[in-house]
């Protein structure tokens, strides 16, 4: 058995969360320069900022579970991005929360 299970899948949602925003970007970048139409632009973004959430929520879980786990590259990648991950997801909610609190 793996000693290192969730700090492995940490890792692992790290890199989906990396790739996910990465390809989020590129999308940012075709729809400016419009070399995508708007409705394949809101459809690929929408699907992309799902996968971002998710992604961050369960890679925070497994950093969460496996900070008990020896301590090893992949686990301080895996720890890093999701704490730096779910403090930007922590603002943005707090942000949308407090526009519609002024609105």
């Amino acid at each position: 058995m793996n000693p290192n299970k969730n700090s492995n899948k940490s890792f692992q949602f790290a890199i989906i969360t990396i790739v996910s925003v990465l390809i989020f970007v590129l999308f940012q970048f075709l729809a400016a320069n419009n070399n995508i139409s708007e409705d394949i632009y809101t459809y690929a973004s929408s699907f992309m900022l799902s996968i971002i959430f998710v992604a961050v929520i369960a890679g925070f879980i497994y950093s969460i579970k496996g900070l008990r786990e020896p301590i090893s590259v992949k686990k301080i990648i895996g720890l890093c991005v999701a704490s730096i991950f779910t403090l930007i997801l922590i603002g943005v909610v707090i942000a949308n929360v407090t526009d519609i609190y002024d609105f």
